[in-house]
């Protein structure tokens, strides 16, 4: 039996009219539709039928162009059409391949109300016919998993919520339910979730990442779980099953946080993560570059600015202004809004020129074109870089993160250069440290936002009235008192103190040999005059 003859067709309107007048008289063949961009639509004319075919994990047929008289319950659809269903049936074989064919029949016996058809309603009615087939039309009408998060997200983060959460918390949830762990029931209707599942998931980021990650996993599910039955139980799908999440706990205790960074170990690392910029990780193949620039930017700020990794990483470039005032060139301010640090208050914090310099070099090389995020991530101009970037970057450098972890090739650049494991957040404890051996204890609680009260005067300003108010506060910031509602001058001097000390240990640890490889040092400063503005800065 002779091949069906097959070839490209730039099946336009032009095209079809041309082909209707006289579709059947050359016989069977099949043409390839090249406007649909290689999506493999073909329109195969067979018999006295010419039929609309997807060539994607099978063959599909999805409709028909044109039939010979006499032949009964046709479907006819335009080249348009049957691109449009193309791109359709293969998102669907790609998700459940089971909801082709009830798609395809509804697709022709679903009408919206003005009798046109609707692939919307088509797919709902597919859903539905197919979770009753396999005894699930439950499941198929309650919310997903993801949906459920979406709405506790929604819904609690609302100023009107009797207790709203913040931003930053939200956006914890979030990634925590990104794991990789919870792949598989994300998009699972919750009426499928059981305990079983949860516990599971439980402990596989325990071993994973540790007795707190595991604690924000239970707290998830119950905080969501918990939400959505409470308050959705009938719309989520929820009403008759029983809460097993309300039983579902995690025993194992958080070890004391005493973890104390020494500036020395800072200035090493921040030497470490300049090298890297432009060096492979020992034992490492593939990627060029130890860490990017966008995370050692964010880690760079967190070292200066000594604030929680979420609320630091939360900042616009908007957020952060320069001063033009006599007497006080070089200082910027970061300001922070209501609802982003840990206590939902507005924060100032300035910034002294020296560390201003080296913030703005390495956030410059960071900055996305058109981003309104001072630390952008590589996903795109308006997705903040993700929370645990800082502490995966240190986790590389100590040669224990997923990739490396037990890997004979990984190499612990922080023990050789005698410095312990650490946490970006526990430098929080060596900014106390330095304004206790200082004399200025004070200064780590304004800086850290522990204590401060705002009063009266913040709480009746709006957003746009607040940073006029920094600004003009902080631009005379060595004439304020030590009682102003944000403590401008005691962050002040807290600020060029710890930046001082930071950049000085820099400086010292890049002019100093540090191990980048086993049996390998360098002097970071000797390579080819980069990162010369942390000399400057220092």
């Amino acid at each position: 039996m002779a091949a069906i003859k097959s070839e490209p067709a730039d099946i336009t309107t032009g095209w079809m009219k041309s082909f209707l007048a006289d579709p059947f008289s050359e016989g069977d063949r099949i043409y390839t539709d090249t406007i649909s961009e290689r999506k493999a639509l073909e329109l195969r004319v067979i018999g006295r039928r010419a039929a609309w075919v997807s060539r994607y994990k099978g063959s599909t047929t999805l409709g028909y162009a044109v039939v010979a008289k006499g032949i009964e319950e046709v479907k006819i659809v335009t080249p348009q059409e049957a691109r449009g269903l193309n791109e359709l049936v293969r998102g669907l074989k790609d998700r459940d391949p089971e909801l082709v064919k009830p798609f395809l029949a509804s697709y022709y016996t679903v009408f919206d109300k003005h009798g046109r058809r609707d692939s919307r309603l088509a797919l709902q009615d597919a859903e539905k016919s197919l979770a009753r087939a396999r005894g699930e039309e439950a499941h198929a009408a309650a919310w997903t998993f993801q949906q459920a998060v979406d709405n506790w997200i929604e819904k609690r983060n609302k100023p009107d919520n009797r207790k709203p959460i913040k931003d930053t918390y939200a956006a914890e949830v979030r990634s925590v339910v990104a794991r990789t762990e919870f792949s598989k029931v994300i998009n699972l209707p919750i009426t499928k979730l059981t305990s079983r599942m949860a516990e599971d998931i439980r402990d596989a980021v325990l071993k994973n990442s540790g007795v707190s990650m595991a604690k924000k996993a239970v707290g998830a599910f119950r905080k969501v779980l918990g939400y959505t039955y409470r308050y959705h139980r009938g719309q989520s799908g929820m009403d008759g099953h029983q809460p097993w999440w309300l039983m579902l706990t995690e025993d194992g205790v958080i070890g004391s946080r005493d973890r104390e960074p020494s500036i020395e170990d800072i200035g090493k690392v921040l030497a470490l993560g300049e090298y890297f910029l432009d060096h492979r990780l020992p034992g490492r193949t593939g990627v060029q570059h130890g860490v990017r620039d966008n995370v050692f930017a964010a880690f760079v700020w967190i070292m200066m600015s000594t604030q929680r990794v979420s609320s630091a990483l939360a900042l616009r470039h908007e957020d952060v202004q320069a001063w033009e005032v006599d007497g006080k060139e070089g200082w910027h301010q970061a300001v922070w809004r209501e609802g982003v640090m840990k206590n939902r208050k507005r924060f100032v914090l300035p910034i002294p020129p020296s560390a201003s310099a080296t913030l703005n070099y390495y956030m410059m090389k960071a900055k996305h074109i058109g981003s309104k995020l001072a630390f952008p991530s590589e996903d795109g101009d308006d997705v903040q870089i993700d929370r645990s970037a800082p502490l995966n970057f240190i986790k590389r450098l100590a040669g224990f993160d997923d990739k490396m972890k037990e890997d004979e090739r990984a190499v612990n650049l922080l023990e050789l250069n005698g410095v312990d494991y650490w946490s970006p957040h526990d430098v929080r404890r060596a900014l106390t440290t330095a304004m206790e051996a200082a004399g200025m204890p004070g200064g780590a609680s304004v800086v850290l936002s522990h204590t401060i009260d705002l009063g009266e005067p913040e709480k009746k300003m709006t957003d746009a009235q607040f940073e006029i108010w920094a600004r003009n506060r902080v631009a005379k910031i060595t004439a304020e008192s030590y009682g102003d509602i944000q403590h401008l001058r005691l962050k002040g001097e807290a600020m060029v103190l710890w930046t001082n000390a930071i950049l000085a240990s820099w400086n010292h640890a890049r002019n100093n040999p540090l191990f980048v490889d086993a049996a390998e040092t360098v002097i970071v400063s000797d390579l080819a005059g980069k990162w010369a503005n942390v000399d400057e800065a220092a």
